[in-house]
């Protein structure tokens, strides 16, 4: 699960390879922006699964992930390297993510079914769309333990677009000023002497 802010591909390239100072400036306005939020999301993670049978345990037959809340902290973060660029030559600038497989189901849950997954049973039809639980009510009461999904520009969840949510768009303002500011410095770099690529 992630939150990108996007932005021009050649853009970043063209600091990297004419400015790298002003690329550094731009990273350490964007890091200052970002960190809240990651530190935000990291907080609204309980330390207590919401429900008991979701406890990390020594032993677990099942494939669904144990909760662990020093797991899903450690692996909320964010990234300032450029994404692939899209067919519209867009990039990801930055990005904050919750990449555990708990955090995206506590993120998540009930975002696409408010009542569980449909249930087939331990002997239904495979795959991840169904419930395989032996309480035809497991996905409903897992929901219904969870807390309300926060809606945010850029989709609903507990921890990330939460935060992002709760920012008011904050740290987005700030990361786009950035950019603006970096790309009119470079600007007005190449108008007052030639850039040259860095080696």
């Amino acid at each position: 699960m992630k939150i990108e802010i996007q932005g021009n591909a050649q853009f970043r390239k063209a600091l990297r390879n004419f400015a790298p100072d002003l690329e550094k400036t731009l990273k350490l306005e964007m890091r200052t922006a970002l960190k809240p939020i990651v530190k935000q999301a990291k907080g609204f993670v309980p330390t207590a699964a919401p429900l008991s049978g979701w406890a990390n345990r020594s032993f677990n037959e099942g494939k669904f992930p144990t909760y662990s809340s020093a797991t899903i902290k450690s692996k909320i973060g964010y990234t300032l390297s450029p994404s692939k660029p899209n067919k519209q030559g867009f990039t990801s600038m930055a990005t904050v993510y919750n990449n555990s497989r708990a955090g995206a189901i506590y993120e998540s849950a009930g975002r696409a079914n408010p009542n569980g997954q449909p249930w087939v049973g331990p002997k239904g039809p495979a795959g991840n769309r169904y419930s395989h639980s032996r309480n035809p009510k497991a996905g409903q009461q897992f929901i219904a333990a969870m807390p309300e999904l926060t809606g945010s520009l850029k989709g609903r969840g507990r921890l990330i677009f939460k935060a992002w949510a709760e920012n008011k768009g904050v740290a987005e303002g700030a990361v786009r000023k950035a950019i603006s500011k970096a790309e009119i410095n470079l600007v007005q770099r190449s108008k007052e002497a030639p850039l040259r690529r860095v080696a």
